[in-house]
């Protein structure tokens, strides 16, 4: 990315969200376009879920008696899900995707300019979103590689032929070298296919999502400037007889009108994230969990390799949005604590109703929840690993 020093932040959020759309416009949705067309590179994504499906439905159905087969051709099922999920989303919410990102970006231009402490909070934010890109980016390009890698590595090893996405295509038996050829290169596409889209799914996801964490941090900027208003009324009340006016009373006014506004804007945009992607981080969350268990599962008679390396992405996945969920569960206590550090002793009689309206809807803040049941969170997390466990040794005492 380009030096913050040189580059507006504006800019480098617009940047950031062409880079974040390039990846998308790789698998045939562009985000950022005013109307969505669809192209060959739409089907060739649609075609690699086909692909996907159909063959882990035979594999799972010819099973051939054995269970254990159909448990680990169901492995990715979570991942299927998860991947269709991502790209419905962008399909079907394109344009309200595209209104959030054009949203933040009028916000950027507009407040880049108000003085250097909103410049620096823009930029920190934008700072904060690479460095969520390096993990996730890092994370996935390990994973997915160690899948690729793992089958080749076997065959040279010991000549033992394994599959990256643990289904076969009926009518090339993996004892052909040919045809085991080319079902490595159709899984290998269909491996590059979710990939690309796992990452670039959760980029837009958490783009939008590290936005709150912004408008917190400018909330607490526009409180720090009413305070200062309000110090300074304190001060000057030592000045002037006693009942006489101070000044900048409209100034004060002003200040707290802004608070009060960019708390419900702050309060809507909330809102309005968690409808546009209220599925889609269900879905993630839910997916994983279960890719997670079917893993699990499978490594509970004998150890799986490729199991055990899917686990280790599906649990990267889901980590990744509960613990953003958590760190935006301390911003939302922020917000509430500086509203509550405002000093309301110092306002006017009908400054205090409309500052005691906002204190109200703070303590209720709209939260980013699973299924409208479960808070985004590291603890859900923990809960959904605990009933992982619980169920997978119920599985195991039964067999």
């Amino acid at each position: 990315m380009s030096n913050p020093v040189a580059v507006s932040p504006a800019t480098r959020f617009r940047k950031l969200s062409r880079n974040i759309n390039s990846l998308t416009n790789l698998l045939g949705v562009d985000v950022l376009a005013p109307k969505l067309v669809i192209n060959y590179r739409t089907w060739t994504t649609i075609f690699a879920i086909v692909n996907y499906t159909g063959f882990a439905v035979f594999s799972i159905l010819n099973n051939g008696g054995d269970w254990g087969v159909s448990l680990k051709a169901s492995l990715m099922i979570g991942g299927l899900f998860h991947g269709v999920a991502k790209f419905l989303t962008c399909l079907l919410k394109h344009q309200d995707m595209r209104r959030l990102i054009l949203y933040s970006q009028s916000i950027y231009e507009e407040y880049e300019n108000r003085g250097a402490s909103y410049h620096r909070t823009l930029n920190s934010n934008i700072d904060r979103m690479l460095g969520i890109m390096r993990i996730i980016r890092n994370g996935y390009a390990v994973a997915f590689c160690l899948m690729g890698v793992l089958p080749l590595a076997m065959l040279m090893y010991d000549g033992t032929r394994v599959t990256m996405m643990q289904y076969r295509v009926p009518g090339l038996p993996l004892e052909n070298n040919f045809c085991y050829t080319v079902t490595y290169l159709i899984q290998l596409v269909t491996m590059v296919v979710t990939g690309v889209g796992f990452y670039a799914g959760d980029l837009f996801v958490l783009l939008a999502l590290t936005q709150i964490l912004t408008f917190a941090d400018m909330l607490q900027l526009k409180i720090s400037d009413l305070n200062d208003a309000l110090e300074l009324k304190a001060e000057n009340r030592a000045l002037v007889a006693v009942g006489a006016p101070i000044n900048e009373e409209d100034r004060r006014q002003y200040l707290l009108i802004e608070v009060i506004k960019w708390h419900q804007l702050f309060t809507q945009y909330c809102r309005t994230v968690n409808g546009v992607y209220y599925e889609l981080i269900a879905t993630q969350v839910l997916s994983m969990a279960l890719a997670m268990l079917l893993s699990f599962c499978i490594n509970l008679s004998s150890f799986h390799m490729p199991s055990a390396i899917f686990f280790v992405v599906s649990a990267y996945g889901m980590s990744i949005y509960c613990i953003l969920g958590t760190i935006l569960e301390f911003a939302y206590d922020q917000v509430y604590d500086d509203i509550c550090n405002v000093a309301w002793y110092e306002l006017c009689g009908d400054q205090r109703k409309l500052f005691a309206l906002m204190l109200r809807e703070s303590q209720f803040p709209y939260t980013i929840q699973i299924l409208g049941v479960m808070p985004l969170s590291v603890r859900t997390a923990l809960q959904i690993v605990k009933l992982i466990y619980s169920v997978s040794m119920m599985m195991m005492n039964r067999t």
